[in-house]
Formats: structure tokens, sequence, C-alpha cells
């Protein structure tokens, strides 16, 4: 065989050898690269996954702290207005006894029920000034109004009532008689629907209960 034709057949035989090498290799790298894209791609599902899922327990849990906190809160506005309720109507019943031109044996006098009226409508101000956060601006001039109002027929009234009626003129004692009738027609006719209408706003309030209050009542 001529030299040449050696280094040919030995140049020839290298090239398929590096062929055959290369191939393999390629087919290594391929199934190397497909594995580790499987691998990456699982992992990074996985991860994926657990994320959204702790997404979703954080939101879970914003929600249920969200919901407990405005139960919390429902049940504060309900017992504020529960005990507003009473001291208001404490005061409109004193006002009531105040005002009622039918006197009975043994009841207090007239001084003595200025003096109660006058004292239960300043505590059903009071605390409805430290608690009106709780409600909103309507509700809020429908009780000022209903206790500024009572408190206005209060104290018209008592002007007159601090007189001795012995020592009224004919005329004076007609005036008196006037402004009491009004001031009792006032306190029996427009009080009670005023305080009609507040009442319907309290329990339009009440019958507002989270979903979360519900489930514990129903519990």
């Amino acid at each position: 065989m001529e030299i040449w034709q050696s280094i040919l057949l030995a140049i020839g035989g290298n090239t398929a050898l590096l062929a055959v090498l290369a191939f393999v290799a390629k087919s290594l790298f391929e199934k190397v690269l497909t594995r580790d894209t499987k691998k990456f791609e699982s992992d990074l599902k996985a991860k994926s996954d657990a994320e959204i899922e702790r997404l979703k327990n954080q939101l879970q849990i914003r929600s249920i702290e969200h919901q407990v906190r405005f139960s919390r809160l429902h049940e504060r506005r309900a017992e504020t207005i529960a005990k507003l309720y009473g001291l208001i109507v404490e005061a409109l019943w004193a006002a009531e006894s105040f005002l009622s031109p039918i006197g009975w044996v043994g009841e207090p006098s007239m001084k003595e029920k200025h003096a109660s009226a006058m004292n239960k409508l300043v505590d059903a101000f009071r605390y409805f000034d430290q608690h009106k956060i709780y409600f909103d601006e309507d509700l809020c001039e429908s009780l000022d109004k209903l206790l500024r109002e009572t408190r206005s027929l209060v104290i018209e009234f008592s002007v007159w009532a601090s007189y001795n009626d012995a020592k009224l003129s004919n005329d004076s004692a007609k005036q008196k008689q006037e402004a009491w009738l009004k001031n009792w027609q006032a306190i029996k006719n427009d009080i009670p629907e005023a305080r009609r209408q507040l009442e319907n706003k309290f329990r339009s309030i009440l019958g507002n209960l989270p979903e979360v209050a519900k489930s514990q009542h129903v519990q």
C-alpha cells in the first residue's frame, strides 16, 4: 500500500471515530438536558403550587380575621345601641312624667320630676356624644334632634312650673295651662314619631349581622 493511501485511511478512520463520538456525546447531552429540563419543570411546578397554596392560606386567614374584627365591631355597636336606647327611653319617660298634666297621689314633686328629666337627658346625650363614632351622620342628626327637642320642651315648661299657681293672675294661669298642654301634646305626638324613626334605623343596623356572627348565633 502506498504511503499516501495509508495516510488517507488513517485520516478517514479517525474522522469516522470522531463522528461516532460526537453523535454519542450529542445523544448523552440531549438526554441529560431533557432530564434536567423535566426535573426543573417539576421542581418549578412544585414550588409554584406550594406558593399558590401558601397565598391562598394567607388570604383565607386574613379574610377570617377581617370577618372576626367586623363581627366584634358589630357586637360592640349592638351593645352601644342597646345602652343608648335604654338611656333615651328613660329620659323620654322622665320628660313625659314631668310634662303630664295628670298627677297622682304620692308622686314626686314637679321640681323633682324636672330634675330627674334633665339628669336623664344629660346622661343620654353624654353617652350618645361619646359613642357617635358608631353611627352615620344621618343617624347622629336624628339622635341629636330627638334629645334636643325633648330637652327644649322640658326647659320651656320648667319656667312655668317654677311659679306657684296660687300667686299667678288669671291671665298667667291661662298661659301656663296653654304652655303645659302644648308641650304635653308635643311629647305625646311629635316625639313618639321621631322615636319610631330612630327605632327603625337601629333595627336596620342590628339586622345587618355579619356572616361570622350569624354562624356564632346558630351554634
